[in-house]
């Protein structure tokens, strides 16, 4: 499981580099006034929402694995567990064993599908403040 750990760690901290990146250069672009920056966003939001689409299935079924795994958690009671490991009976608890690890795993997806969800949210939330802005100057 550690192995498994090191291996979110990493996914994430690259996941987060590649957003901070990519939105640092988008950012340097904006604060610079470079006329195009606002179709820069836009493509930038274009690549970000085909992401998801193109990870749309593997966070679905991990956000089904996670509900599973919540109900999983709420039946393996500690007596249970206890019981089990009292009675040796191993195959209950690598059964247990594998279940938490899909649960975990499926945790991590659905994490790393955050991070599209909130660059998304942050980059629709400026242009939607460049419409609001641009409309405002027109009717000036």
């Amino acid at each position: 499981m550690g192995q498994r750990i090191d291996q979110f760690c990493e996914d994430l901290r690259l996941k987060l580099t590649n957003i901070d990146s990519g939105l640092g250069g988008l950012k340097a672009k904006i604060d610079g006034k470079v006329q195009n920056a606002e179709q820069d966003a836009r493509s930038h939001l274009e690549r970000v929402q085909k992401r998801i689409e193109q990870d749309r299935t593997k966070v679905s079924a991990a956000q089904t694995d996670v509900k599973n795994g919540v109900e999983e958690r709420k039946t393996a009671t500690r007596d249970k567990i206890a019981e089990w490991k009292a009675k040796q009976e191993t195959s209950k608890l690598q059964n247990r064993a594998d279940k938490a690890e899909r649960y975990a795993a499926a945790t991590i997806v659905v994490a790393l599908a955050g991070a599209d969800d909130a660059e998304q949210a942050a980059l629709e939330a400026w242009l939607a403040r460049q419409d609001a802005n641009s409309a405002q100057v027109k009717a000036a």
